[in-house]
């Protein structure tokens, strides 16, 4: 009898390829997938998307920005910000 065949992705292999993409700096090239995991990813976000438009998606879609700011008012100040430490 032959050994079993491990799969070539595990779930920390495919948790660690999902942090490497959100996680990596701006520039780099995109990491090159396999098929299997490329297929599993897509498939978790598909569920998260589902998930988040079955929470939250009313309330999303209800929501209305603000009006911009009118050509003549001034843009307010960046360095002005109460909630900046430096």
């Amino acid at each position: 009898m032959s050994a079993a065949v491990q799969p070539a992705v595990t779930p920390a292999s495919i948790r660690e390829a999902i942090m490497y993409m959100f996680t990596r700096n701006a520039g780099l090239d995109d990491p090159v997938l396999s098929d299997e995991t490329a297929f599993m990813i897509m498939g978790i976000l598909d569920d998260l998307w589902l998930w988040f438009d079955t929470v939250y998606g009313e309330q999303a879609r209800s929501y209305r920005p603000p009006e911009d700011v009118d050509i003549d008012d001034d843009p307010p100040d960046p360095l002005d910000d109460p909630l900046d430490p430096f």
